[in-house]
């Protein structure tokens, strides 16, 4: 009888165990709360490249992340957020539009760098720079040589 108990015990805690690491492995990482500052006057492309070699770390503020936007809108480090909870501190006249946020992974899935993108500025001027990203893009495409011979 005593025998029993033990194996029913030690069954219930290795059932328990396993229970515990399944558990604590399909968890989601927290998200990492990101303040992007923009200062006053900027306006344009806004790019953050993350997990870059050799770039900084991100500096923190207390349990926030600080990003303020430079002059010319692009920033590199070697912090990479994969599920950020971003907030504007906008100091410019103009809005934002067109936010993203994009993880780079290897083929096993391991995250290895990523990007978050916005355009800070009027409605107007963000629909302008999408159409020029777009019309550049059939420009490159419609000077491609021709293989057609001679």
């Amino acid at each position: 009888m005593i025998r029993k108990l033990g194996l029913s015990l030690g069954l219930s805690i290795v059932s328990a165990a396993l229970l515990m690491i399944a558990v604590g492995c399909s968890k989601t990482p927290a998200a990492s709360q990101v303040v992007v500052e923009i200062p006053s006057g900027f306006s344009g492309d806004f790019l953050l490249e993350m997990g870059v070699k050799d770039a900084p770390a991100l500096e923190r503020q207390g349990d926030a992340f600080v990003v303020t936007v430079p002059k010319n809108g692009k920033v590199s480090t070697s912090t990479l957020l994969l599920n950020p909870r971003v907030t504007f501190k906008n100091g410019s006249d103009g809005g934002v539009w067109g936010y993203s946020h994009a993880v780079f992974s290897t083929g096993d899935g391991i995250p290895v760098g990523g990007k978050i993108e916005f355009f800070v500025g009027s409605r107007k001027d963000y629909d302008a720079e999408e159409q020029k990203k777009h019309h550049s893009g059939s420009m490159l495409r419609s000077v491609a040589p021709s293989h057609e011979p001679a």
